[in-house]
């Protein structure tokens, strides 16, 4: 059972990142309008979101991303070894669906991403971005339908609203580190983006201690 719950977690990450990646490569193919490239990126990732906490949300619990699992650790719904093999599995998972999304689309499956992300102004992005999610996500614990629409909902609206266009993954970070494509991160950017998505999600943390519902 324990077994089910990591590989869900595993494979749930590799439909997010492929979602990413994938619908970033095409939506660079079909279109040279950034906005409408940009639109349907994230219109792609919200529905692979959406598809991949819809199918492990029971099994595993759908944390997907390395962040939410550090502050179910924090909270102490879940155990130290259960936060290390959920994250290594959300690691390579985000790893795996990138290559594979490289791949499908006739790229090198494995490539080193020269896109650089770095500016303060990015690092407030990734701190606000995983700051929601993580709120978001804590406010609706009893509520596993809400989780299922509005964390596909924020990261959609996050990647057309943020500088960052919400990353807020550390996994996902990692992984995308794999692609040269538009959805990709540079190796040298991905520590600082991961330092902000902690940061973020103990401040999202905060936020839903803050305003909880009595």
């Amino acid at each position: 059972m324990y077994l089910k719950k990591i590989l869900g977690e595993y494979f749930g990450t590799a439909i997010l990142a492929l979602a990413i990646v994938g619908s970033g490569i095409m939506g660079s193919n079909l279109t040279k309008d950034g906005a409408l490239s940009l639109f349907i990126n994230a219109l792609g990732t919200a529905i692979g979101l959406a598809v991949a906490i819809g199918l492990v949300g029971k099994i595993s619990g759908a944390h997907l991303n390395p962040a939410v699992t550090l502050i179910m650790l924090i909270t102490k719904r879940i155990q130290l070894t259960q936060f290390a093999l959920y994250s290594i599995a959300q690691i390579l998972g985000a790893i795996s669906g990138v290559v594979l999304g490289n791949y499908i689309f006739g790229a090198n499956a494995i490539e080193s991403s020269s896109q650089l992300r770095n500016g303060t102004n990015l690092f407030i992005s990734e701190i606000i971005a995983t700051a929601v999610l993580v709120w978001i996500i804590l406010s609706n614990l009893e509520n596993f339908e809400k989780i299922a629409t509005y964390v596909p909902l924020w990261i959609f609206g996050g990647i057309l609203f943020t500088s960052s266009t919400a990353f807020a993954n550390p996994a996902i970070t990692i992984g995308r580190g794999f692609t040269n494509s538009a959805t990709g991160i540079a190796p040298e950017s991905i520590i600082t983006f991961i330092c902000a998505q902690i940061i973020g999600a103990v401040l999202g943390l905060g936020a839903a201690k803050v305003f909880k519902n009595e």
